[in-house]
This record gives C-alpha cells, sequence and structure tokens, in this order.
C-alpha cells in the first residue's frame, strides 16, 4: 500500500501551504529523507523530505496549489531494497504516462504572463535542467518573467542559484523598458458591460469601485506566494485577536555601556556577536515566569492553554520575506547562549537554511525592529500567541533622573501587543513592569555566562 505524503505545519499558526517546486517526477526513486518537493508558506520556504524509500506514484497537488495542512500531497510506494534504482525501471512506464495524464506539471512548458509580454520556459521534467536550476531560482525567475536559458548559473556545474536570478533582476531595473500601458481615455471608452453588473437591493445604490489605472511612473507589481500569505496571515491576526497595545519606556544605559565596552572582545573570543537582543529575551522569560498567561494560546473551543516551555520565536527580515523561527526553552539559556542562538539562527534564515523543526513550538515573539533604527512600533500579534513584543532603538536623550536632575541616558520603548480576549491592561502591564525592571537593573559590571 503506498506511503501518503502530506502538507506539514510549518509553524504553529501555519494552517496551510502551497507547492513551490517537485524535487521528483512520477516513477522516480526517492531516498528516506531525500528532499520531495519545495513548501511555501507565510513562515518560510521549506523542502520536504521524504518520509520512506520508494518510488513517487503520484503526484496530488500540483505546483502553485495551496492546501491546507494534513492534505495528502502525494503517494509514495515504499521499497525495502537496500540501494536505490539508478533509474526508472520499464514496470514503471505505465505509471509514469497515467499519472502524467492526471497531473501534467512535470512535462508541460510553463508559461507566465505579465504586464505586456510572456516568456516561456524550459520544461521542468528532464533530469538536466532540474540539476541545472534549483527550485528556489526557478521560482524566482517565474515571478520576475525571466527566460532561465538567458542565465548563466554560478553555482557547480553551471548551476543558475538565487544569487544569479536576483542579479539578473537588479541589473534589469537598471534599465528599465518601456511599459506598454493603456491610456487613461481609452480604458474610460471601454464598453459599460466589462463592468460587473450589480443587482439593486434597495432604492440605494452602492457605486462601484473604479478599477485602478496605472500611470505613465506607475509599476504593476505580482506580490510573491510568500508575501501574498504573509498578508493574508497579517490579516487573519487582526480579525481573530482583539488587538490591544501598551508600552513603556525602558533605560538601557548600564547595558549599552557594558555593550560599548565588551562587545568587540566578546566577538573574539566567541566567534559571533552579541547585542540588545539577547538582554530583552532574558528579561521576556523572567517576565513569562511572573505572568504565565502571555505565554499561552486561545482555543476554537474557548479554552486557554498555558505553555509550560518558552519558547521563543524572534523575527528575522530575510530577502524574500519576514520569517520568525524558534530558540527553544529560550529561559534555560545565558546571555551568552541566547547570543549564540539568535545569531546561528539569524543565519539559517537568511541563507534559507531553516528546517522545519526551526520554524514549529514558538509560544512567543521577540520583534526587533529597532536595528532599522525606529523609535517606536506597535507589532501585529503571531497567531496562536497571545502577544508579541517590539524592541525599538537604543537612544541616547536628556531624561529627568533622580532628584529633579536631567542626564544624558541610553533609552528604549518596549510595545506589547497582546489577545485582549486572554489579558487585561493590568497582566499586559505587569509583564511589561517585570521586563522593565529586570533590563533596568543589570549594573555596570553584568556576567553573561
Amino acid at each position: 500500500m503506498p506511503t501518503p505524503v502530506t502538507m506539514p505545519r510549518l509553524g504553529e499558526s501555519v494552517a496551510e501551504g502551497t507547492i513551490g517546486s517537485w524535487m521528483k517526477q512520477i516513477g522516480e526513486y526517492v531516498e528516506k529523507d531525500e528532499p520531495l518537493v519545495e513548501v511555501i508558506t507565510d513562515k518560510i520556504n521549506a523542502e520536504l523530505p521524504s518520509p520512506v524509500a520508494g518510488r513517487l506514484t503520484k503526484i496530488l497537488v500540483n505546483v502553485d496549489e495551496t492546501v491546507a495542512v494534513g492534505t495528502e500531497i502525494a503517494l509514495i510506494e515504499e521499497s525495502t531494497d537496500a540501494a536505490a534504482p539508478t533509474s526508472v525501471g520499464p514496470d514503471a512506464a505505465p505509471v509514469q504516462s497515467v499519472r502524467q495524464a492526471e497531473t501534467p506539471i512535470a512535462t508541460t512548458t510553463t508559461t507566465h504572463v505579465t504586464n505586456g509580454g510572456s516568456a516561456d520556459h524550459a520544461p521542468a521534467g528532464s533530469d538536466d535542467e532540474r540539476q541545472r536550476i534549483s527550485p528556489l531560482a526557478r521560482r524566482l525567475a517565474l515571478e520576475h518573467d525571466i527566460d532561465l536559458n538567458t542565465i548563466q548559473g554560478t553555482g557547480a556545474n553551471g548551476r543558475v542559484r538565487k544569487e544569479d536570478i536576483l542579479g539578473y533582476v537588479a541589473r534589469r531595473q537598471a534599465t528599465p523598458a518601456t511599459a506598454v500601458l493603456t491610456p487613461p481615455a481609452q480604458q474610460a471608452a471601454r464598453p459599460a458591460q466589462s463592468l460587473p453588473v450589480q443587482e439593486p437591493v434597495s432604492s440605494v445604490t452602492t457605486p462601484v469601485e473604479p478599477p485602478a489605472i496605472i500611470g505613465g511612473a506607475d509599476e504593476l507589481v505580482t506580490p510573491s506566494r510568500m508575501r501574498l500569505a504573509i498578508a493574508e496571515h497579517m490579516v487573519r491576526s487582526k480579525r481573530t485577536s482583539p488587538h490591544a497595545t501598551t508600552m513603556v519606556e525602558v533605560d538601557m544605559t548600564n547595558i549599552a555601556r557594558w555593550l560599548a565596552k565588551n562587545k568587540e572582545a566578546f566577538k573574539q573570543r566567541e566567534g559571533y556577536g552579541i547585542s540588545f537582543v539577547p538582554f530583552v529575551m532574558k528579561a521576556v522569560c523572567e517576565g513569562v515566569r511572573k505572568f504565565p498567561m502571555i505565554n499561552s494560546t486561545w482555543t476554537e473551543d474557548n479554552k486557554i492553554i498555558i505553555k509550560k516551555r518558552i519558547n521563543l520565536g524572534i523575527a528575522v527580515a530575510t530577502d524574500a520575506g519576514l520569517v520568525v523561527p524558534t530558540l527553544y526553552d529560550a529561559d534555560q539559556l545565558t546571555l551568552a547562549g541566547l547570543a549564540k542562538q539568535v545569531n546561528a539562527i539569524a543565519q539559517r534564515a537568511r541563507n534559507n537554511k531553516l528546517t522545519l523543526q526551526d520554524m514549529q513550538g514558538s509560544t512567543f515573539v521577540v520583534n526587533n525592529p529597532g536595528v532599522f533604527g525606529t523609535i517606536l512600533s506597535v507589532p501585529i500579534i503571531n497567531q496562536p500567541h497571545a502577544g508579541i513584543l517590539s524592541m525599538d532603538a537604543v537612544v541616547k536623550r536628556a531624561v529627568v533622573v533622580e532628584d529633579d536632575a536631567i542626564a544624558v541616558r541610553s533609552m528604549m520603548y518596549l510595545c506589547l501587543s497582546f489577545d485582549h480576549r486572554i489579558l487585561d491592561g493590568a497582566g499586559a502591564g505587569g509583564f511589561l513592569q517585570a521586563v522593565r525592571t529586570r533590563l533596568q537593573g543589570y549594573g555596570r559590571e553584568i556576567d553573561v555566562y
């Protein structure tokens, strides 16, 4: 009996995934844990490994299709052979022809039509083509309407990589082609029947929103699948959780002075850097211990699950979009240990090396828009969490200190967005004050180990 391959849950809040590309075609042999399919969500682009060794007998979900978590996407006829066959045997030929008729994604030429033109791309089914072009590069080429035959790969054996596609896009944008646009006057002269007709429901009619007009200096952009997924998740989060927000100002002077004095020596000694982020994460863990309700989830049957493990998600900006990988049991780590884990997981995220485990199990998120110089930001909750904390830039300001004296201090805003179904202002404010007290409690000498 064939073994089903199902759409995995790539993140606790992820309910669906999109097939980016199939790395094996019907009739081909796949080893256990060998990459089988690229899956795209609003959290991650991941290569899903095969759960068993065997022959791929059926593809149930085509490229670019989006299905719910748990949906069967392929069937594999499990093999007990010790060695994988080097080629598709003749007994697989009938299966190949039948399955291709059912799922023609492996042999058809893909055409991507954009505003004012189209481009044909080579078939995705040949072995040479799959070896020459990485799945991520192929997807980017389709999104940017690029003929892969014009790209010179810089990878091993001329393999076209993501960097080659992005470089081509950058060069093309430096010398943009003149867009062929329909003049507004011609658009206005189109027949009225091209617009949808609404049946009146009362004597008062609702005006129809006119179509967007693209001017000569405007550009029409088709969002990537990851951007569309992020958009869906953000809208769903605002619709699901009644967001409330509270913020505090934190004096980070002692931490800032310690970093200025010690961070270079720390990096030379450890091989990775340390910043304000581990200090905030450590303080968050202590705040969660005092206010455990912030580390919880509201369920569909109107219950609250309080998570006992403190698994902190950390928002990381990548070229493709924002991802939120997980630091498991963050409360068990020292400041140096947190710095090491943050550095490692950020590198994996930016190099597109995140694993399924990296994207699962978070219970609370720390966001750091301050790295971009922001001084105040209000985050959106990462479902199904109870809250998310944003730390903004540490900025020197003149503030009033003890005895009404004015001093220059390194100040930072912390902003907490929380699910008002789970927490009220008192609980959210108490959590923030606990975080603030811990951060301001560091002296001039800090033991990060």
